[in-house]
């Protein structure tokens, strides 16, 4: 899974549908209906520009809702892209990984 978007669900329903570690981060002032993208969500998890982009594309224009990320890490790029198409995020970790230095660190683990 790369994302999971979910359209108009009740603030109250976002806990079942994230990992307990982000209970803590989710603010009281959202409004009651939003829709959530969840990206891989272990703290491990670095989400890149391009699967941010593939969700931005895949919602639904005329939702009018909140819009609010869940993920592991995003990217210096990834984290651009969600504040230029006002999408709130949360993330387990702010490491500022950019696309490129994640991809070159990760071909040469292998």
């Amino acid at each position: 899974m790369k994302y999971k978007i979910i359209e108009q669900i009740r603030k109250e329903k976002i806990r079942n549908l994230v990992p307990p570690k982000f209970f803590t981060s989710i603010p009281s002032s959202w409004p009651e209906i939003c829709t959530v993208i969840k990206f891989k969500c272990d703290r491990n998890d670095v989400i890149l520009s391009t699967t941010v982009l593939g969700a931005i594309h895949s919602l639904d224009p005329s939702d009018e809702s909140k819009k609010i990320a869940f993920g592991g890490c995003f990217t210096i790029e990834a984290v651009e892209l969600l504040r230029e198409n006002n999408i709130q995020y949360i993330a387990l970790s702010d490491f500022p990984w950019t696309d490129e230095r994640y991809k070159f660190i990760k071909s040469n683990s292998r």
